[in-house]
């Protein structure tokens, strides 16, 4: 697939979801993502369930279009087999704990000395340094310590998860911007960087609203109190007749007159904001249960109000807008998960490439890397590829 990072390649040893989305953000972005995996096993994201002929579903959504080489980390002669890709690549991005990949001879220091230009992107929980550096965590973990689980969920209520994982998946686009500026830089300038991502740094950034609150008042947010956390009845999930929902983000006046006079509820006009919120709320929930969901999107749909319907993902895939916007991938025909996230202009469109099975490319990555097919017949029998 051509793109603006064409030419570009980049060595990811990641595994999971951080580094998968963030070198499949490379990838539609035109560079030559090449998936560095262990020999009988790979990325585990290939065998988590569900299975689609074999093959993990979120595998085949999240490593499309990258190509994949088997090496063993651990054995002797492997740093120097990644050393010698390296030398070709622009940039390299891990998950790995800190230190681990310097601890087998294939840290930041070795391999920038292989190649001065390298961009080196590390994926952690909690970054290269501070109290927390070695700790094990995941998600949950990350928007636990960051503050924004606790201000999920309704008032009365425990924190509720978000059902995306918000750290993981900040954390991948957050490596692919670091990655893409330092690449940059280092066309430049001939000099690489290290590029430290942490996924509770990048959920402490997202924290612009309940953070901003917080230091203005001194008071720690309610659970679900906010203006967008539902504490206002302008900006809530409203029950429909027919058990479906509808989504309401009338935060602006001039949108939640619209409303009211669209629903025909002048009485609230004047209290959007008023402190009865409970009341407002409760008003609307009357009204919109006397339609069904879709009944509701025909009416307000297309009305300054700013009411739209709450989709499960089956029906999500299908909106109109969603197919418009060429956001399902299909990869030989049938979908396997998210499409491009970017809209270039001009577009050059071209067919998606599956993911690619473990250690399909190996012989090709290494043949362009110089080994010779002995090379890498050795190296096969000695248990490194």
């Amino acid at each position: 697939m051509t793109g603006p990072l064409a030419g570009v390649r980049v060595l990811d040893l990641t595994r999971l979801l951080p580094g998968n989305y963030g070198t499949l953000l490379l990838a539609d972005l035109g560079a030559d993502v090449i998936k560095v995996e262990e020999p009988g096993q790979g990325d585990y994201i290939r065998w988590i369930p569900p299975l689609v002929d074999g093959e993990g579903a979120i595998h085949r959504a999240l490593n499309r279009g990258k190509r994949s080489v088997t090496l063993n980390l651990k054995a002797d002669g492997a740093p120097e087999v990644l050393a010698r890709l390296v030398r070709d690549a622009d940039a390299l991005i891990e998950s790995f704990r800190p230190g681990v990949l310097a601890r087998l001879g294939a840290g930041y220091e070795a391999l920038s000395a292989e190649n001065p230009r390298l961009v080196y992107c590390a994926i952690t929980g909690y970054g290269q340094d501070g109290p927390y550096r070695d700790r094990a965590g995941h998600d949950i973990n990350y928007i636990g310590a960051a503050g924004m689980l606790h201000a999920a969920g309704p008032p009365d209520g425990a924190p509720v998860l978000p059902p995306v994982q918000v750290g993981d998946f900040g954390g991948g686009m957050a490596a692919a911007l670091g990655t893409v500026a330092a690449v940059l830089e280092a066309r430049a300038t001939g000099r690489g960087r290290f590029v430290d991502v942490s996924m509770l740094d990048v959920v402490t950034s997202w924290l612009g609203v309940l953070m901003s609150s917080y230091l203005g008042t001194g008071e720690v947010p309610p659970r679900g109190g906010m203006r967008l956390t539902g504490g206002f009845a302008c900006y809530r999930a409203y029950a429909t007749a027919d058990g479906r929902f509808v989504s309401v983000g009338a935060i602006e006046p001039q949108f939640w007159h619209a409303l009211c006079a669209a629903l025909e509820v002048p009485e609230l006009v004047d209290r959007h904001y008023a402190p009865d919120q409970e009341e407002v709320a409760a008003r609307l929930q009357e009204v919109f249960l006397t339609r069904t969901r879709d009944e509701w999107v025909e009416k307000l749909g297309d009305l300054e109000v700013c009411v739209g319907p709450v989709n499960d993902i089956a029906e999500a895939m299908g909106d109109p807008q969603v197919v418009h916007r060429r956001l399902l991938a299909s990869v030989a025909g049938g979908p396997v998960g998210p499409g491009p996230a970017l809209k270039l202009q001009p577009e050059a469109p071209a067919a998606l490439e599956p993911a690619p099975g473990l250690g399909e490319h190996t012989d090709d990555v290494l043949g362009e890397a110089g080994f010779s097919p002995d090379e890498v017949a050795s190296l096969r029998s000695n248990g490194v590829l």
